[in-house]
């Protein structure tokens, strides 16, 4: 019962954090994505894909993604996990900041 009532308040502690950190977040993402190229680069790194594909689908230079992926977990927008693959923590749309082009609309 004691460990249903912790998981409760965590809960109940993480909307609030949430709920508080919106807007912060929000300015923190578009200093750091200030554009549509590196918008569509931070949504397709979730971890999923190589940075080489995310390179490749973006039509970036290897530098200017590597560039961006350590502005980005240097902010606390993404990280590096155990299998050396960035991820980003926050969804852009979420935040109303998703880009109009997607990767169907790439392949024409």
């Amino acid at each position: 019962m004691e460990s249903n009532e912790s998981v409760a308040v965590l809960k109940e502690m993480l909307n609030w954090i949430r709920a508080g950190s919106f807007r912060s977040v929000k300015s923190l993402l578009e200093e750091a994505l200030p554009d549509d190229k590196s918008r569509k680069a931070f949504q397709l790194l979730d971890g999923s894909k190589s940075t080489e594909q995310v390179r490749i689908a973006c039509k970036m230079s290897p530098n200017v993604l590597v560039a961006l992926t350590q502005r980005c977990i240097s902010m606390g927008l993404m990280e590096i996990r155990e299998d050396k693959k960035r991820s980003r923590l926050f969804d852009l749309t979420d935040f109303g900041m998703a880009t109009h082009t997607g990767e169907a609309n790439d392949a024409k």
